[in-house]
């Protein structure tokens, strides 16, 4: 009885610590920023990287997709480029370029979130085909961040914001949107990670552990076939490549819970897609997965990286200013010493 009566008051308690949770603080804003400033420079890059052949997988050239377009059954706006012309197409790319790059710096992020999910996700429904896990993931991850507060830290916006000397209101429904759309990111990286090791096991090449062999040595993935080779030589280097992806893909959710654990499993997963990234030349894919794993990682971690990152920054670009300092010094000297040896004349 004693027991019961002292469990009475849990459930309230753990109500009371959910909305404290959810409405004390917006959690995870250096994540978030990261996440912000990685995501939106891959997208940059990408849309920038496919201009010469834009207009031909995207644009008018893609008109024998048509078929295929129409079961996939996008609707407005995610398909107005369905019968665009080449110059509405092109006004359409290069204004996608400029959501990108806005929300990269993070100017007015609120407003360009959403713009930039509308434009991108347009882009890439015209040729669904060709697109990788990458595109379909921050697709799905920019539709969480337009309610979250991505200009908190790090962004053209609050650097606007200190200038002027404001101070932003916070509001606590806004609060809570914020981080429900982090638990959301954080929810969605967990499901893709499960549910990719656990269909990995059904494999019969993932249980015998060869199954990375066939990957790494493919030609349409090794894009360094010397590496390759060097990887599949060993046959013990595949089978522990091959567990390690699925043990850590399967185990990343159930790692989260304790602080020594989550920070072995981000080192693994972001070891997993610099692999990817380098041996299968995925690195759009492996970038956009690493962004949202950044907001997994403290905000005391990223201040000690930003605090290294000034230190590099002061150490280099501080020594080229002291020694131009003492060349102009010393070019000084040097021009009063042959001014005293001038004679005065009258």
């Amino acid at each position: 009885m004693r027991w019961a009566k002292a469990q009475l008051g849990k459930p309230q308690a753990i109500l009371q610590w959910l909305y404290n949770w959810f409405t004390a603080d917006r959690k995870a804003s250096y994540g978030l920023a990261v996440m912000r400033m990685a995501s939106g420079a891959l997208i940059l890059g990408w849309l920038l990287v496919n201009i010469p052949v834009a207009s031909k997988i995207w644009g008018p050239g893609s008109a024998y997709l048509e078929p295929y377009r129409s079961v996939l059954g996008y609707k407005w706006p995610l398909d107005i480029l369905r019968d665009a012309g080449m110059s509405f197409f092109v006004v359409w790319y290069v204004v996608a370029i400029l959501l990108a790059f806005a929300f990269m710096i993070g100017w007015k992020t609120r407003f360009i979130t959403p713009l930039l999910f509308v434009f991108y996700t347009a882009i890439n429904a015209q040729n669904t085909p060709i697109s990788d896990g990458g595109n379909y993931f921050i697709r799905i991850m920019l539709i969480y961040l337009i309610f979250a507060d991505l200009s908190q830290r790090w962004s053209v916006d609050s650097w606007l914001r200190k200038r002027k000397g404001k101070k932003r209101r916070e509001f606590e429904f806004a609060t809570i949107l914020h981080n429900v759309a982090l638990c959301l990111v954080v929810a969605q990286l967990c499901i893709v990670y499960f549910e990719a090791g656990m269909y990995k096991i059904q494999g019969a090449l993932w249980q015998d552990g060869t199954a990375m062999y066939y990957p790494i040595s493919s030609e349409a993935y090794g894009i360094f076939p010397w590496l390759s080779e060097l990887i599949t030589w060993n046959t013990w280097a595949v089978v522990l490549i091959t567990y390690f992806t699925v043990i850590i893909q399967v185990a990343f959710p159930f790692m989260l819970f304790n602080k020594i654990s989550r920070r072995i499993a981000l080192l693994a997963v972001l070891g997993m897609h610099i692999g990817i990234a380098v041996v299968m030349g995925l690195p759009f894919f492996s970038g956009i997965m690493a962004s949202a794993d950044a907001v997994l990682v403290s905000s005391a971690t990223w201040l000690t990286v930003q605090a290294w990152l000034l230190g590099c920054w002061r150490k280099v670009f501080g020594k080229r200013r002291n020694t131009e300092v003492m060349q102009r010094s010393e070019e000084s000297e040097h021009d009063d010493q042959e001014a005293s040896k001038v004679p005065v004349s009258l």
